[in-house]
């Protein structure tokens, strides 16, 4: 070898070791569960709670018989199971059903980047595959929530700037799942790097998946679910010595460049110190988190003013830019699908006027055709009000009553690090549309304790809840 081509090898072999995927593989390989501190345990068990929860109340999503029937023609061995019919397939076939009723109610935790809990059926399906303990599992979930939210936020806007370039913040997903993922799989530092470059370089959703002017699909309920798959596909490639462009953020046509336009801060990403887990919020209705303001505001005054839909002469919402821009397309004012329905502020109103509340029965395919709550659409007018944030989940719902009676309320951000207590009761109320109590409380029980678990078969056995049509 000569002395050029020799010092050309090297050189790239350096850059290669300091680039950002190897960067964040290294933070992956020596982080162990004695390094997390108790709060960061416990909020890492508060969003599997959480996260169980939003799977269970979605296991009535209409596009979940099509993806179990997919994961049934895919076959595989019966590594993982999927929650609701307790099929066993391979990890990768559960994972997509699982994410897949994760997402649906729209009612996931904010944090790690954005909806960091559909991280969970993945890490879940691994765990049961591998055998690993609910530390194990502790461990790669926080890594996921540590690595996504900074991911999101180095770059300028965070959210918005994702938007602005066309792109969900579910690409994350290519950069924060091959690294949790990868330590199940017990991926050395060099492995889980490739991984990452495999995923990265080929998992970035296109933004009309949730985009402003357009109707929702079922497929937004996979924007994440997608990676996650592809990102076991990664890992076990890379495991057999299989490589990528570990150069996938900086390098020439990679993330900073080829989708971010450069506005990407590789110091921000890289920067390990803290614990962002700490951050995430949780909702408390299922609908677009900037909705949440004014349909809390909107829930207040006709609850305490006992008003009816017959009431209601006009109905006047003000929100953040985002907000107006987001929820108020006309494909969205009459939203005939769930994915649209919470991600529209003339619909969750409406309902929310009639019901006085926004949660999972809101997806009824027979609310977006009641003519008393489109008969309320057609009253309610949405508009920026210039001195709320942007992308501000803050909101002022103004109501005017027939009989000339004038009502305001303005809602200040409504996604909050609820109390345990306020957890417990949202999971319940969830999962009592499919199980019987004591299955639930069980369900409870395990996650709090999950810690001390050697392995998932309690916890994938209580998932397991509906046999042969009947709930149990």
């Amino acid at each position: 070898m000569s002395f050029k081509q020799s010092l050309t090898w090297r050189n790239m072999d350096l850059l290669y070791e300091a680039s950002v995927a190897s960067q964040i593989a290294r933070y992956a390989a020596g982080l162990k569960y004695e390094h997390l501190p108790d709060d960061v345990v416990h909020h890492a068990k508060r969003s599997l709670l959480d996260g169980l929860g939003c799977a269970i109340g979605g296991y009535v999503a209409p596009g979940r018989p099509a993806c179990e029937t997919v994961a049934m023609a895919l076959g595989g061995p019966p590594e993982a199971t999927v929650f609701g019919s307790g099929l066993r397939t391979g990890i990768a076939s559960a994972t997509l059903v699982n994410c897949f009723m994760m997402r649906f109610l729209e009612f996931n935790d904010v944090g790690g980047g954005n909806h960091n809990e559909e991280a969970i059926p993945a890490l879940m399906a691994v765990c049961e595959r591998e055998g690993r303990s609910g530390k194990d599992f502790l461990t790669a979930l926080v890594m996921s929530y540590e690595i996504g939210v900074r991911v999101v936020g180095s770059v300028p806007g965070a959210s918005a700037g994702w938007d602005k370039h066309g792109w969900s913040t579910d690409a994350r997903g290519g950069l924060n799942m091959p690294p949790a993922i990868g330590k199940l799989l017990g991926l050395n530092e060099s492995q889980i790097a490739h991984a990452l470059a495999i995923c990265a370089s080929r998992g970035v959703p296109l933004g009309i998946l949730d985009a402003d002017r357009e109707e929702n699909s079922m497929a937004k309920n996979l924007r994440f679910g997608f990676i996650t798959r592809e990102a076991i596909t990664a890992c076990l490639l890379a495991q057999q010595g299989f490589t990528g462009p570990l150069r996938v953020v900086e390098g020439d046509g990679g993330y900073r460049d080829g989708i971010l336009h450069g506005d990407m801060d590789l110091q921000a990403l890289v920067d390990f110190t803290g614990w962002r887990i700490r951050d995430t919020r949780f909702k408390r209705l299922c609908a677009n988190g900037s909705t949440q303001g004014h349909l809390h505001a909107t829930m207040d005054i006709v609850t305490a003013n006992d008003l009816k839909p017959e009431d209601i002469a006009s109905v006047r919402i003000r929100c953040g830019a985002r907000e107006a821009r987001h929820t108020t397309a006309l494909a969205k004012k009459y939203p005939r699908n769930a994915e649209t329905g919470d991600h529209s502020a003339y619909f969750a109103n409406a309902f929310a006027i009639k019901y006085r509340n926004f949660g999972p029965d809101s997806c009824d395919p027979s609310h977006f055709t009641d003519p008393e709550i489109v008969d309320l659409i057609e009253r309610i007018t949405v508009q920026h009000d210039p001195e709320l944030p942007a992308r501000g989940r803050a909101g002022i719902s103004e109501i005017t009553t027939k009989d000339g009676r004038r009502f305001e309320c303005k809602r200040e951000a409504m996604v909050d690090i609820l109390p345990d207590s306020e957890l417990e009761a949202k999971f319940m109320d969830l999962a009592l549309r499919h199980m019987n109590e004591s299955r639930a409380r069980a369900i409870i029980d395990v996650v709090w304790n999950i810690d001390k678990a050697p392995d998932f078969k309690d916890l994938t056995q209580l998932m397991s809840f509906a046999k042969q049509g009947t709930v149990q």
